[in-house]
């Protein structure tokens, strides 16, 4: 009898055994993922917009609750042909696990098209969707569908947008849906907008459109270019990054087989690109508000994977120690930050093309509220680093203003581009247990294919 009783004990305990790897498994896939991506957003510019909101605004960031409600890793990205990597061959190496050649999308370095997490997620009947405040046809959403050798192939990108049956698309850069007799810049005459119309699509161009419609598949083209900085936003007909996010949530958490949905603020790199920190910390501080949007419907719907992180790192940023007072250890000047009234883009379009001192003062008075000395003025005027390394600060005048800032603004650039520093790659939910220690992009792919289950 003990021995019957022992091998009845025994089948029980390896039942409960086999049961329990078959609950955890199951419980460790995911039947939806958020992947949100910062671009161009380094450590430095977390850190710069995390202690201008506890500093300034006085509230945390919801990024840094998630980092440590969830897991955290680092993030390095390098591709088949550089060590720096930029956002076409970043999103494609995100969507594919697959290292691929600078500037290409959704194609191997042997040339074949490579298919993607969203592709996949279609083909188990997931809803998809694609949001950024970038171009949709700009290199990050398109790594995630489209198939094209260069990434400036935006016009071909929008094409195959279009034919891709995503059910929420959303950004900027509407000129590549329509041809040039339309203020568009398309050359082969093709009306996008209305291929799309015809093939489902409700086509949506402000907030209060895109708010109204209920179409299971939306293309949201909010400007004719990019959209508007966050820090500009104000009093646009354009959606916050947050609402479209909440937006296509709103549509994709119909499917009952779950989605696959990207987020990107696009205009992070922009910002960092040409050295403008104000509105670097707003589009960051937007992106913080969409990734709240996407946690609270993480923590509602606990079969979701929420993945943040970032495809690279612009500018070279850091917080430089001293100042114009003298004293070597101070840091950034958060007080100074707080008074810049604009982005770049509208203070550049101010000063126009050859201003004079007076306009420059003027200029510089209303955006940052500094008064410049006449050596200032004139180094802005000259340019003088321009002619030191012209083909470093081919954006012109930014450089050299950044230059004159850092000292009220306590805040340095050591590029105009792209640099390889690791990244932040954090999350929380399935399978978010596989977000740890140093990781390469490519495992992004391979987390999130995992997660589905596929």
């Amino acid at each position: 009898m003990d021995k019957v009783k022992k091998i009845i004990l025994f089948h029980l305990i390896v039942f409960t055994f086999i049961l329990s790897c078959s609950v955890l498994s199951f419980a460790a896939q995911a039947k939806n993922i958020i992947l949100m991506i910062g671009d161009g957003m380094g450590p430095a510019h977390i850190h710069i917009t995390w202690l201008y909101a506890t500093r300034q605004l006085g509230k945390n960031l919801v990024m840094t609750e998630v980092m440590d409600k969830g897991r955290t890793a680092y993030m390095i990205n390098d591709t088949a042909d550089s060590t720096v990597t930029e956002s076409a061959a970043a999103a494609t190496q995100m969507a594919t696990g697959v290292k691929v050649l600078a500037k290409s999308i959704g194609i191997g370095p042997d040339g074949k098209a490579l298919k993607t997490i969203l592709e996949m997620a279609k083909e188990k009947g997931k809803a998809t969707g694609l949001v950024t405040t970038s171009g949709i046809t700009d290199a990050t959403p398109a790594g995630f569908i489209a198939h094209v050798a260069q990434r400036s192939e935006e016009e071909k990108i929008a094409e195959q947008l279009v034919k891709s049956d995503v059910n929420i698309l959303f950004g900027g850069r509407k000129n590549f849906f329509l041809p040039e007799d339309e203020k568009g810049k398309r050359k082969d005459g093709k009306n996008l907008l209305n291929e799309a119309r015809e093939k489902g699509y409700v086509v949506v161009e402000t907030a209060e459109e895109m708010n109204k419609t209920q179409g299971q598949k939306i293309l949201g083209l909010f400007n004719m270019g990019n959209m508007v900085y966050e820090i500009d936003r104000k009093g646009s007909t354009e959606p916050s990054l947050a609402e479209m996010t909440q937006k296509a949530l709103e549509i994709l958490s119909q499917e009952k087989e779950g989605f696959f949905l990207m987020v990107e603020a696009g205009r992070i790199d922009h910002a960092a690109h040409v050295h403008d920190i104000g509105a670097v910390i707003w589009d960051t501080l937007a992106f913080d508000e969409a990734i709240e949007v996407a946690y609270e419907f993480q923590k509602t719907n606990p079969d979701t994977l929420l993945i943040i992180t970032a495809d690279h790192e612009t500018g070279g940023l850091a917080v430089l120690p001293y100042s114009l007072t003298g004293k070597e250890y101070e840091g950034i000047n958060l007080e100074a930050i707080s008074k810049i009234k604009g982005s770049s883009e509208k203070r550049n379009k101010e000063l126009g093309e050859d201003p004079s001192p007076e306009k420059i003062k003027e200029v510089m008075k209303k955006y940052y509220d500094i008064d410049l000395t006449e050596e200032q003025i004139k180094a802005i005027r000259e340019n003088p680093l321009k002619q030191l390394d012209p083909r470093h600060f081919h954006y012109g005048r930014n450089g050299i203003i950044a230059f004159v800032l850092r000292l009220y603004h306590r805040i340095g650039w050591a590029t105009d581009t792209h640099s390889a520093t690791p990244l932040f790659l954090w999350g929380i939910g399935p399978a978010s247990e596989k977000i740890k220690g140093w990781r390469h992009n490519t495992d992004v792919f391979l987390m999130m294919k995992e997660a589905y289950g596929f």
